[in-house]
């Protein structure tokens, strides 16, 4: 569908139904916009036309409005006039809220894109707030607006605020979100990249003889050490904030029952199986070290199926609340050296019904502590240095290990800190530290098979983890 945007017909929202080969029907937005020829000049707009066109004396191109820094400009206005307009048996909705009105940005506030973004599109506007265009547009509650606004009005600072939205409203009355503005953080990069500088600085560092230990442990490791600590504190607090009581049924948490740990035997021993099979398919593609790991595991799938049993056990009277979902380090941005967490939006590809679900908040602490393993593993192999001997192997894989340990044990105890009046009513003693490994058994199951399918040479990484986690438990024996 599409409707006019303003009183001028040249910028159009509208959403193109596409039909993939399984019959499964997925809506994206493409916002219509009229570039004409006298505005030509602009390189994005132009590699994004669709055609050209002529409209009586007027020839133009039709292109991505979203690059139309004309069409920007009215989505704000909209938003800031709670401005509602008509598509026919439907209404598109600008919602602000009162933060958004402190801002007073004005008609010609600044605009800048932004790159990173693949499933979405983003632009920061009077450097003060950050305009993202769904571009999979589903019908219903949306969990990055619904989180922002929830942690918002709690008086949760690590986020971006919310500033307001655009969204299509149906007959039946459910809204489909097109378009979220927050704050805007002025940030040093998002973790996952902060982090790769840093280890890479620790390890030409430390391949710098010249340096005392002292300066080099200081540069660096300490720095990062230090972050991880503060990220474990930040998602504790808003940890808290998510499980305060409520009478709001979307965020009301409660104690997990034993039919929560049948659900979770269900679900997590059959992610093991999955990733157990896709390691046995792949086994021949594994370095050495690494097959030998898979042999041990395959010869002990029932142990470690009954160990996943046994833990979804222990892990009964654990919170089960909202949460990021989808946390790792690629989520959190460095803001003078603060953490903040973004994009509540989950996994695009999952129902909204899904990616709005109650999980332990186990599950956000062990996409971190997979994060960071990751990280260390990415930091190995990209080092950049022209030496290649075995020392220089030895001293990447040292710091790469230091920063693992340190960095996983700060955030675990920082986490505990900051969570340790959650009400938790753990049944087993064990109850915690069950949940902990369950989710991070999940998480790894989950990436071997993502890393099976569509990144094999990095199958490594998550086997490894996986076997981590059983070996210190003595699961390896």
């Amino acid at each position: 569908m599409a409707c006019a945007s303003a009183s001028r017909p040249a910028r159009l929202f509208s959403e193109i139904e596409v039909t993939s080969g399984d019959g499964q029907l997925s809506r994206y937005q493409f916002p219509f916009g009229l570039l004409g020829e006298d505005q030509t000049n602009s390189a994005l707009p132009q590699q994004l036309a669709l055609s050209r066109v002529r409209r009586g004396r007027q020839v133009g191109l039709i292109t991505d409005a979203f690059v139309l820094e004309t069409f920007m400009h009215a989505v704000v206005s909209g938003i800031q006039a709670d401005t509602r307009l008509s598509a026919g048996a439907d209404t598109i909705e600008f919602r602000p809220t009162s933060q958004l009105r402190a801002l007073n940005l004005g008609e010609d506030a600044p605009i800048r894109y932004l790159s990173a973004e693949q499933s979405n599109s983003s632009v920061v506007i009077g450097g003060a707030m950050v305009l993202k265009m769904i571009r999979r547009v589903n019908g219903g509650i949306h969990p990055e607006l619904e989180m922002g606004a929830y942690l918002t009005q709690a008086g949760y600072a690590n986020i971006s605020p919310l500033l307001g939205s655009v969204s299509r409203v149906d007959a039946e009355g459910t809204p489909h979100l097109l378009m979220i503005a927050q704050g805007y953080l002025s940030n040093q990069g998002d973790a996952w990249e902060w982090t790769q500088n840093n280890l890479e600085r620790a390890i030409r560092d430390a391949m710098d003889t010249a340096r005392s230990e002292q300066e080099q442990h200081f540069n660096a490791l300490v720095e990062l050490t230090d972050f991880a600590g503060l990220l474990g504190q930040r998602l504790g607090e808003m940890h808290q904030a998510l499980a305060l009581p409520t009478e709001d049924p979307a965020f009301r948490s409660r104690v997990s029952t034993a039919e929560d740990a049948q659900a979770w035997t269900r679900s997590v021993s059959a992610q093991v199986e999955r990733a157990l099979q896709l390691l046995e398919q792949r086994r021949g593609d594994l370095d050495e070290a690494s097959a030998a790991l898979v042999d041990d595991l395959l010869g002990r799938r029932q142990a470690l199926l009954e160990h996943v049993a046994k833990l979804c056990q222990q892990a009964v009277g654990g919170l089960i609340m909202r949460v990021h979902g989808d946390l790792h380090l690629g989520q959190v941005l460095v803001v003078q050296g603060d953490a903040y967490l973004i994009d509540f939006e989950g996994e695009p590809a999952r129902p909204l019904e899904e990616r709005r679900g109650m999980y332990s908040p186990y599950k956000d602490v062990s996409g971190v502590l997979r994060s960071f393993d990751y990280a260390a593993a990415m930091a190995v192999r990209n080092a950049q240095s022209v030496d290649v001997s075995e020392q220089a192997d030895a001293v990447r894989e040292s710091v790469g290990e230091r920063y693992l340990q340190q960095a996983q044990q700060a955030f675990i105890e920082a986490y505990g800190l900051a969570t340790a009046s959650l009400p938790h009513a753990w049944e087993d003693t064990d109850g915690e530290r069950a949940a902990l490994e369950l989710f991070s058994l999940e998480k790894a199951a989950y990436e071997i098979a993502y890393e099976a399918e569509n990144r094999p040479s990095w199958l490594a990484v998550p086997l490894h983890g996986l076997f981590g986690l059983l070996s210190t438990k003595g699961e390896s024996q």
